[in-house]
């Protein structure tokens, strides 16, 4: 069996997709070699620490959301796992002499990316730029919805309702207008919001 193409959600990609597209990370898709989405640990741990985000996003809690992360994080073991913390390091003091406030949880995502060379889903406009001065791949979550629906993994209709739900949950991942340029780009078509 072909490895999959691992593509990594940072948390906030997660949270707005997670709900309207469940189980979000479970089984693989697309033509071989197929992707596989993945988070990290570290996100149950940022979400355990926020009193916002268990507010906000409260579902994540529930069982069978905790059980898809807890079956798909990624992990990085033996050299991998080194490779990552260098490329933490690095990737912080980027972050810090160039004025972004990341996250731990973000640049540990940028850290994975870097590591193993996979793409990060990610709208941060701060983690875009760290990503792009290390060659890190980043994605946006309408590519990722645009990947999904060209591999079949999901229905165009659902990107239409999440973006909707976001749109009304005053969650959009960039501006309206920037997303409704993104849109029509990548699937051709006016945006519904």
């Amino acid at each position: 069996m072909m490895a999959p193409r691992v593509i990594l959600l940072d948390s906030n990609a997660y949270f707005r997709l997670a709900r309207t597209i469940h189980p979000l990370l479970s089984g693989t898709f697309g033509e071989p070699p197929p992707y596989a989405l993945r988070v990290l640990k570290v996100l149950d741990e940022e979400y355990l620490s926020s009193v916002r985000l268990r507010s906000k996003f409260e579902w994540v809690n529930r069982p069978e959301y905790r059980a898809d992360r807890a079956a798909n994080c990624y992990i990085a073991m033996g050299k991998p796992a080194t490779q990552v913390e260098a490329a933490f390091s690095y990737l912080e003091q980027h972050a810090r002499e160039n004025g972004f406030d990341l996250a731990p949880e973000d640049i540990r995502a940028l850290a994975v990316g870097l590591a193993r060379g996979f793409p990060v889903v990610t709208d941060d406009k701060g983690m875009v730029r760290v990503a792009k001065a290390f060659d890190v791949e980043p994605w946006s979550v309408v590519k990722l919805l645009k990947v999904m629906v060209t591999e079949r993994r999901i229905e165009a209709a659902k990107v239409d309702e999440l973006l909707q739900y976001l749109d009304h949950e005053n969650d959009l991942p960039m501006s309206k207008p920037e997303l409704k340029n993104l849109y029509v780009e990548y699937f051709g078509r006016s945006c519904p919001l």
